[in-house]
């Protein structure tokens, strides 16, 4: 038995029998769990419940404070399933953040940590938690190449959902942006929160808003139009997983549209490697090594803005 400090109860374990029943009481207390169900994990329990192979270990089930199942939801599912009660470990009284704890590394992801920090649905924790590893990776000063690398603790998401707050309508607007011209919802989350490092956020709307469907009221070669065409030309109908060059480009028909600047269509950056070059003194070919391209820097405010694409009733600045 451990104590807790505090005047929340004491932590304390025992092992018992759980039934059924206990587990469908247990399980309909995990609001404070919004992980889905992995099917397949639950099946694979149910397999070993089958066949007479569960046996007592240290892993169990873990309760917070508040009655609230945080480990041992897919036991608890299978042997609802199976109607088997099983000797196991039971953990009382535990702190409802030692969620962000358990299983990190083996079950639950980046948007499954995501989804709990946030109480966001699944789907858009998922979207919200790419976006996230891109940011750091980023801030941490890595190349582009490598802003999807690494995997995210619990720990260093709940700092990055504070250092970067993004409310979940506003995924679910870029989200929708995204499916209306076959764009990467990551992307759009990348780009928008580095556009707001240096303009106001009501100025990286008028991009996020004109894009998509509301871009066919644009003419010319108007940078939301000209992204949105590249988008659905580039994709051929599919998302595109590439979400860092998607950025890039978001960030190219940004900086386009707030300086008048024409843009074609909106390129991606190019990794590094070699070619190979004529030598002019040997008349040789030779190797040559080439670097990535950097990723854009959004323009800075310091510019004049240009009215080509915004027209006189748009004022950047209030």
């Amino acid at each position: 038995m451990a104590g807790q400090s505090g005047n929340n109860p004491s932590v304390y374990t025992e092992i018992i029998e759980v039934t059924p029943e206990k587990c469908s009481g247990w399980m309909t207390k995990r609001t404070c769990n919004r992980v889905p169900l992995k099917r397949g994990n639950v099946d694979k329990f149910k397999n070993i419940l089958r066949n007479g192979d569960f046996r007592t270990t240290h892993q169990g089930f873990a309760l917070d404070l508040h009655g609230c199942l945080i480990d041992g939801q897919h036991r608890a599912a299978a042997i609802i399933e199976t109607d088997v009660t099983v000797t196991a470990q039971v953990t009382y009284n535990l702190s409802p953040d030692t969620f962000t704890a358990i299983d990190g590394g083996r079950v639950r992801t980046a948007g499954d940590f995501v989804a709990q920090i946030t109480e966001m649905k699944q789907a858009n924790a998922n979207v919200y938690a790419a976006a996230l590893k891109i940011l750091a990776n980023r801030t941490a000063g890595h190349s582009w190449t490598r802003w999807t690398n690494g995997r995210l603790t619990a720990e260093e998401l709940q700092k990055l959902v504070a250092q970067w707050p993004v409310p979940e309508e506003h995924i679910l607007r870029l989200v929708g942006k995204g499916k209306q011209c076959h764009a990467s919802a990551t992307g759009l989350i990348v780009a928008y929160k580095i556009i707001t490092e240096v303009w106001p956020e009501h100025v990286a709307d008028l991009f996020v808003e004109g894009i998509g469907e509301a871009s066919r009221e644009f003419v010319g070669r108007d940078p939301r139009a000209m992204y949105t065409n590249t988008m659905l030309s580039v994709n051929r109908g599919m998302v595109s997983r590439d979400s860092v060059q998607q950025s890039a480009q978001a960030v190219k028909a940004f900086n386009a549209l707030v300086s008048g600047e024409s843009i074609g269509t909106l390129k991606k950056m190019k990794l590094g490697g070699i070619k190979t070059v004529l030598d002019r003194r040997s008349g040789e070919e030779i190797q040559q090594e080439y670097l990535a391209d950097r990723y854009p820097e959004v323009i800075s405010q310091a510019i004049i803005p240009n009215d080509k694409w915004l027209g006189d009733s748009v004022r950047l600045f209030r």
